[in-house]
Protein backbone atom coordinates (compact mmCIF):
# COMPACT_ATOMS: atom_id res chain seq x y z
CA UNK A 1 0.00 0.00 0.00
CA UNK A 2 2.74 2.49 0.94
CA UNK A 3 4.59 1.98 -2.32
CA UNK A 4 1.53 3.24 -4.21
CA UNK A 5 1.43 6.46 -2.16
CA UNK A 6 4.43 7.75 -4.15
CA UNK A 7 2.25 7.58 -7.25
CA UNK A 8 -1.09 8.67 -5.79
CA UNK A 9 0.03 11.68 -3.72
CA UNK A 10 1.79 13.54 -6.59
CA UNK A 11 -1.24 12.85 -8.82
CA UNK A 12 -3.58 14.53 -6.33
CA UNK A 13 -1.19 17.44 -5.71
CA UNK A 14 -0.86 18.15 -9.43
CA UNK A 15 -4.60 18.13 -9.98
CA UNK A 16 -4.70 14.88 -11.93
CA UNK A 17 -6.81 13.31 -9.20
CA UNK A 18 -9.48 15.99 -9.44
CA UNK A 19 -12.83 15.30 -11.10
CA UNK A 20 -12.86 15.96 -14.83
CA UNK A 21 -15.42 18.76 -14.50
CA UNK A 22 -13.12 20.70 -12.15
CA UNK A 23 -10.13 20.24 -14.45
CA UNK A 24 -12.16 21.36 -17.49
CA UNK A 25 -13.46 24.42 -15.61
CA UNK A 26 -9.90 25.28 -14.61
CA UNK A 27 -8.70 25.02 -18.22
CA UNK A 28 -11.64 27.15 -19.37
CA UNK A 29 -10.87 29.84 -16.77
CA UNK A 30 -7.20 29.84 -17.82
CA UNK A 31 -8.19 30.10 -21.49
CA UNK A 32 -10.48 33.05 -20.89
CA UNK A 33 -7.81 34.69 -18.75
CA UNK A 34 -5.14 34.19 -21.45
CA UNK A 35 -7.39 35.68 -24.13
CA UNK A 36 -8.35 38.67 -21.98
CA UNK A 37 -5.00 39.46 -20.31
CA UNK A 38 -2.28 37.23 -21.74
CA UNK A 39 -1.79 35.63 -18.32
CA UNK A 40 -3.23 32.56 -16.60
CA UNK A 41 -5.22 32.62 -13.39
CA UNK A 42 -2.12 31.31 -11.57
CA UNK A 43 -0.05 34.16 -13.07
CA UNK A 44 -2.55 36.66 -11.67
CA UNK A 45 -2.32 34.99 -8.25
CA UNK A 46 1.49 35.13 -8.27
CA UNK A 47 1.34 38.77 -9.39
CA UNK A 48 -1.06 39.64 -6.56
CA UNK A 49 1.16 37.99 -3.94
CA UNK A 50 4.46 39.48 -5.16
CA UNK A 51 3.16 42.89 -6.23
CA UNK A 52 4.98 42.47 -9.55
CA UNK A 53 3.96 41.63 -13.10
CA UNK A 54 4.48 37.84 -13.24
CA UNK A 55 3.86 35.29 -16.00
CA UNK A 56 5.24 31.72 -15.90
CA UNK A 57 5.46 31.49 -19.71
CA UNK A 58 8.31 34.02 -19.70
CA UNK A 59 10.66 31.16 -18.73
CA UNK A 60 10.25 29.80 -22.27
CA UNK A 61 11.48 33.12 -23.67
CA UNK A 62 14.48 33.05 -21.32
CA UNK A 63 13.17 35.87 -19.14
CA UNK A 64 12.54 35.87 -15.42
CA UNK A 65 9.01 35.03 -14.31
CA UNK A 66 8.42 38.40 -12.66
CA UNK A 67 9.38 41.81 -13.98
CA UNK A 68 11.90 43.65 -11.78
CA UNK A 69 9.74 46.70 -11.25
CA UNK A 70 6.67 46.50 -9.01
CA UNK A 71 3.45 46.91 -10.92
CA UNK A 72 1.95 50.37 -10.97
CA UNK A 73 -1.69 50.74 -10.25
CA UNK A 74 -3.74 52.21 -13.03
CA UNK A 75 -6.33 54.84 -12.32
CA UNK A 76 -8.26 53.71 -9.25
CA UNK A 77 -11.54 51.94 -9.77
CA UNK A 78 -14.46 54.32 -9.47
CA UNK A 79 -16.30 54.29 -6.18
CA UNK A 80 -19.87 53.32 -6.88
CA UNK A 81 -22.85 54.90 -5.23
CA UNK A 82 -23.29 53.44 -1.78
CA UNK A 83 -19.66 52.56 -1.13
CA UNK A 84 -18.87 55.08 1.55
CA UNK A 85 -16.00 53.00 2.93
CA UNK A 86 -13.48 54.08 0.30
CA UNK A 87 -12.29 57.50 -0.73
CA UNK A 88 -10.67 58.49 -4.02
CA UNK A 89 -6.87 58.79 -3.88
CA UNK A 90 -5.69 62.13 -2.55
CA UNK A 91 -9.00 62.90 -0.83
CA UNK A 92 -8.81 64.32 2.66
CA UNK A 93 -10.85 61.97 4.90
CA UNK A 94 -11.75 64.70 7.40
CA UNK A 95 -12.88 67.10 4.70
CA UNK A 96 -14.80 64.37 2.80
CA UNK A 97 -16.65 63.28 5.93
CA UNK A 98 -17.59 66.85 6.76
CA UNK A 99 -18.87 67.60 3.25
CA UNK A 100 -20.78 64.34 2.91
CA UNK A 101 -24.53 64.66 2.80
CA UNK A 102 -26.71 61.77 3.85
CA UNK A 103 -30.13 60.83 2.55
CA UNK A 104 -32.67 58.50 4.16
CA UNK A 105 -35.47 56.78 2.28
CA UNK A 106 -38.33 56.80 4.77
CA UNK A 107 -40.98 55.27 2.53
CA UNK A 108 -41.54 53.61 -0.84
CA UNK A 109 -44.94 53.52 -2.54
CA UNK A 110 -46.57 52.42 -5.79
CA UNK A 111 -48.93 55.38 -5.49
CA UNK A 112 -47.46 58.88 -5.73
CA UNK A 113 -50.38 60.19 -3.71
CA UNK A 114 -49.43 57.95 -0.75
CA UNK A 115 -45.80 59.05 -1.04
CA UNK A 116 -46.82 62.71 -1.02
CA UNK A 117 -49.06 62.09 1.98
CA UNK A 118 -46.06 60.75 3.94
CA UNK A 119 -43.84 63.58 2.68
CA UNK A 120 -46.38 66.14 3.94
CA UNK A 121 -45.97 64.77 7.47
CA UNK A 122 -44.52 66.91 10.22
CA UNK A 123 -40.81 66.54 9.40
CA UNK A 124 -38.23 69.10 10.48
CA UNK A 125 -35.86 67.77 7.82
CA UNK A 126 -36.19 68.53 4.09
CA UNK A 127 -38.27 65.77 2.44
CA UNK A 128 -38.97 65.14 -1.25
CA UNK A 129 -40.67 62.46 -3.36
CA UNK A 130 -38.39 60.77 -5.92
CA UNK A 131 -39.67 58.51 -8.70
CA UNK A 132 -37.61 55.37 -9.28
CA UNK A 133 -37.86 52.20 -11.34
CA UNK A 134 -37.51 48.96 -9.37
CA UNK A 135 -37.67 45.69 -11.30
CA UNK A 136 -39.46 47.46 -14.12
CA UNK A 137 -42.10 48.96 -11.83
CA UNK A 138 -42.42 52.65 -11.01
CA UNK A 139 -42.10 53.42 -7.31
CA UNK A 140 -42.26 56.71 -5.48
CA UNK A 141 -39.79 57.09 -2.65
CA UNK A 142 -39.94 59.60 0.14
CA UNK A 143 -36.39 60.82 0.74
CA UNK A 144 -35.22 63.02 3.60
CA UNK A 145 -32.03 64.99 3.05
CA UNK A 146 -29.42 66.22 2.75
CA UNK A 147 -28.91 65.42 6.41
CA UNK A 148 -26.08 65.75 8.92
CA UNK A 149 -25.11 62.80 11.10
CA UNK A 150 -27.05 64.35 13.99
CA UNK A 151 -30.18 64.79 11.83
CA UNK A 152 -29.94 61.17 10.63
CA UNK A 153 -29.76 59.90 14.21
CA UNK A 154 -32.69 62.11 15.29
CA UNK A 155 -34.87 61.05 12.34
CA UNK A 156 -34.09 57.35 12.83
CA UNK A 157 -35.04 57.67 16.51
CA UNK A 158 -38.28 59.45 15.64
CA UNK A 159 -39.23 56.75 13.13
CA UNK A 160 -38.44 54.02 15.68
CA UNK A 161 -40.57 55.78 18.29
CA UNK A 162 -43.49 55.92 15.83
CA UNK A 163 -43.08 52.23 14.86
CA UNK A 164 -42.59 53.15 11.21
CA UNK A 165 -40.73 50.76 8.93
CA UNK A 166 -36.98 51.04 9.04
CA UNK A 167 -35.48 53.75 6.82
CA UNK A 168 -32.47 53.01 4.64
CA UNK A 169 -29.68 55.28 3.53
CA UNK A 170 -28.77 56.15 -0.04
CA UNK A 171 -25.52 57.84 -1.04
CA UNK A 172 -27.05 60.59 -3.16
CA UNK A 173 -30.09 61.69 -5.05
CA UNK A 174 -30.44 60.89 -8.75
CA UNK A 175 -28.50 63.41 -10.88
CA UNK A 176 -31.61 64.91 -12.53
CA UNK A 177 -32.87 66.40 -9.25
Amino acid sequence: MQRYLWIVIPAFLSGCGLPAAVVIASYAADGVSYVATGKSVSDHGISAVTGRDCAVWRIIKGESICMDQPTERANPAPVEVGQAATLPPGADPVRSAAARHRYLVIGSFASRRNAERLADGQYEEPVIVVTASVDGRVTHRVVAGPLSDRQVARLRQRLADEDQPRAWEIASLPPDL
